[in-house]
């Protein structure tokens, strides 16, 4: 009997060891799993139940000179999917193309665009969705596991052609942008213009919502929130009502304007034509427009005033004329007989005007556009000479605009023949060159800051487009200085109030308001030989001819003369510009 006592108390022992050694696992599991990792778990279960939703910064708004109003942020209803809560993205995509009205494939095509995406990042699939659309897709969120509604800032150009080459337009990162800005897959960037130049300034910071979800991945509650900083403001040179006028007195040509002040460098306004519609360049899924617009042989994506180079003709002249007088090589009283021709290294050089202009001098020859009085010059100085006196002028560089993609043009040396084509200078170069053909081109932005010089009696300032970036001015007026004594402009600029009043810018006086100005017909060759092709027509002036206010340049491209198309187009926009300061 007292060995089964004993037999039984053993087992109750080893059976209270093994409930001891039970709770004790259990009690020292629970400690590390409610004290120890605690604050792991629950973050862990946390992350199960939350997902975070980036809240897009709004731009920056940008205004022109007087404050008004030319881009701004418009609210848009966009559609996004979450991978880690769509069990089937393809069915899901398929329910809600119906709705949306969108086919499938594409709406696939744009969710494995971002296959590498974060689990729970959501990828926007469309935009611009209506109201009623949004209302039904929020109504029957069980059959879209994973689809969510996004309020987004999308940029708006109030002026979208008017502008567009000065504001340009935004677009998806690319990898190079996620690099260089810093952004994220799938964030709308600054892709040209002032957009892409004040791109750091204009993005804002972002802000995001933490949401609770269901089981479907639907958000059910705000956990937490911090909003978004909206960019900081641009405060542009540019005036709304000339660039506008310009703009349609451009349209259906192919050219550029330019208006800008030679005392600070403000652009006034700046037409590139054919244009493009910044608004539709920004929609993050209108590939049809920015094909036909890339295939456009027109290219209107091109900004002509500071991408594209053109010989500037009869223009040139008057660097040709600054550097004889600036070398002692004429005096503006010296006279040169044109009969119509310049022989030289046994070939004739023509003058536009077949019969010639008898004797002129420097007035004269500025005032007519004698070719042959300028080519004398041109022979007389040698290119060493023009080549010391005109690399001090805005040519051959970037003039430091505040635009991306400016291109530097030439200005032609016997150095830079040798080196960029291998072959040497010859001296009937140098005759070319001395009318603004041959080798020399030039952006009109730097056609225009040439005037700039001209205006300033021997200086120029770097042109700019913003004034101020929020509370912050920028652009403080930088000059550059020729070293020329402004005693020589002064003689210049006697020939280009001239040209307006009695010579070959007839076309652009207006009674009443002094204008200097310089007309030019630059030659084009023809890729067909077979086919005539007609000069660019270009025209610089500025007014008035004292204390200057602004300097207007216009090109055409292959039009004709430059005193029967442009210099009528700037004639239209000197006029308008008064008429506009007497308002």
């Amino acid at each position: 009997m007292r060995e089964r006592i004993d037999k039984i108390k053993s087992r109750t022992l080893l059976f209270e060891v093994i409930v001891f050694l039970f709770l004790f696992i259990i009690g020292a599991r629970s400690f590390q799993l409610q004290l120890l990792k605690g604050s792991y778990y629950s973050r862990l279960a946390k992350a199960n139940a939350t997902f975070k939703m980036d809240l897009k910064a709004p731009r920056g708004r940008i205004y022109d000179r007087k404050g008004k109003l030319l881009v701004e942020n418009r609210a848009s209803f966009s559609l996004a999917i979450i991978k880690a809560f769509s069990r089937s993205p393809a069915d899901t995509l398929e329910r809600i193309s119906k709705i949306i009205k969108i086919p499938q494939s594409i709406l696939l095509n744009r969710f494995y665009k971002y296959r590498d995406y974060p689990g729970k990042k959501p990828i926007t699939i469309a935009e611009n969705l209506s109201i009623r659309q949004v209302s039904f897709i929020e109504a029957h969120k069980e059959k879209f596991p994973g689809i969510v509604i996004q309020v987004e800032p999308v940029r708006y150009y109030i002026y979208p052609e008017a502008f567009s080459h000065i504001l340009g337009y935004v677009g998806e990162a690319s990898p190079f942008d996620i690099k260089k800005f810093g952004v994220d897959m799938g964030d709308m960037v600054g892709k040209k213009g002032l957009e892409r130049a004040y791109e750091k300034s204009l993005e804002g910071i972002k802000g995001h919502r933490l949401y609770i979800r269901d089981s479907l991945g639907n958000p059910i509650r705000i956990e937490e929130e911090i909003l978004p900083v909206e960019g900081a403001p641009l405060y542009t040179t540019v005036d709304l009502r000339l660039q506008r006028f310009i703009y349609n007195r451009l349209k259906n040509r192919k050219g550029g304007a330019i208006v800008l002040k030679p005392e600070t460098g403000e652009i006034l306004a700046m037409v590139s034509s054919p244009s493009f519609n910044s608004n539709l360049m920004s929609s993050r899924f209108n590939n049809e427009y920015k094909l036909e617009i890339m295939k456009d042989k027109n290219y209107p994506l091109y900004n002509r005033t500071i991408q594209g180079i053109y010989p500037i003709g009869s223009i040139f002249k008057l660097a040709i004329a600054a550097a004889a007088l600036y070398k002692k090589v004429v005096t503006p009283g010296t006279k040169i007989f044109c009969p119509g021709f310049f022989r030289f290294g046994g070939r004739d050089f023509r003058c536009w005007q077949s019969g010639g202009h008898g004797w002129v001098d420097l007035y004269t020859a500025i005032e007519q556009s004698c070719n042959v009085y300028f080519y004398k010059m041109g022979a007389n100085l040698g290119i060493e000479n023009i080549v010391d006196v005109v690399s001090r002028f805005p040519f051959g560089e970037k003039t430091g605009v505040d635009l991306p993609n400016e291109k530097r043009g030439i200005m032609p040396s016997p150095e830079w023949k040798k080196s960029t084509l291998g072959v040497q200078w010859f001296p009937g170069d140098t005759i070319s060159l001395s009318i603004g053909q041959g080798y020399l081109v030039a952006t009109p932005l730097q056609t225009a800051l040439f005037g700039a010089m001209i205006a300033n009696r021997g200086w120029y300032p770097v042109p700019h487009f913003v004034r101020k970036v929020g509370n912050k001015i920028v652009n403080k007026g930088k000059r550059i200085d020729t070293g020329i004594a402004p005693e020589i402009f002064e003689e210049i600029i006697k020939g280009m109030k001239r040209v307006i009043e009695r010579g070959t810018g007839k076309s652009a006086y207006i009674p009443g308001i002094e204008i200097c100005g310089k007309t030019g017909t630059a030659q084009v060759v023809a890729l067909e030989k077979t086919r005539e092709v007609k000069p660019h027509s270009l025209f610089i002036a500025f007014t008035p001819c004292k204390n200057p206010e602004i300097v207007v340049f216009v090109i055409v491209e292959r039009s004709g003369a430059g005193s029967e198309f442009a210099a009528p187009i700037v004639k239209d926009i000197i006029r308008f510009y008064y008429n506009e300061k007497n308002i």
